[in-house]
């Protein structure tokens, strides 16, 4: 297993991390349709009027009109491929507002200055307010509680 070097003047080993950028998104544009239409068929009764419906362009299977079998079937599924992209698409703005939000980094001179959550990387030494999220999992080096005690809360 590789050791990890963090240094206070900003050099790691390994120089390489995963980023800090959240993405909480469930499809891409790609995978929307077949994602969410596969997951809908594993459930019993979406898979059961599926196939009633598919029988039903079998001539001596045919019943009544192809209508009445389709059409609550593809309300469903509309229902859902709706629902289901406006969730991620709620899931993508939250995850954009915070990997734009904006944090004091100490820099290499001394000064702090200012870098958004996606951009932070492992070694940056944050500035973390009272009643502030952190962007990242980060090693508390300094607390103005006279307690010493601290309430953390990640993203």
């Amino acid at each position: 297993m590789d050791r990890r070097r963090i240094t206070l003047h900003g050099d790691t080993t390994p120089s390489r991390f995963l980023t800090n950028k959240l993405n909480n998104n469930k499809y891409n544009v790609i995978t929307f349709i077949p994602v969410v239409l596969f997951n809908q068929f594993k459930f019993f009764y979406n898979l059961f009027f599926l196939l009633i419906a598919l029988s039903q362009f079998i001539p001596a299977l045919k019943v009544g009109y192809l209508f009445t079998y389709i059409a609550p079937l593809a309300f469903v599924l509309i229902i859902t491929l709706m629902k289901e992209g406006f969730d991620d698409i709620q899931r993508y703005r939250k995850d954009s507002a915070l990997n734009n939000k904006k944090h004091e980094i100490l820099q290499r001179s001394g000064t702090f200055g200012i870098k958004t959550c996606a951009n932070l990387v492992v070694g940056d030494i944050i500035k973390v307010n009272q009643n502030e999220r952190f962007p990242a999992d980060c090693l508390l080096l300094y607390t103005t509680e006279k307690s010493a005690s601290v309430f953390i809360r990640t993203d």
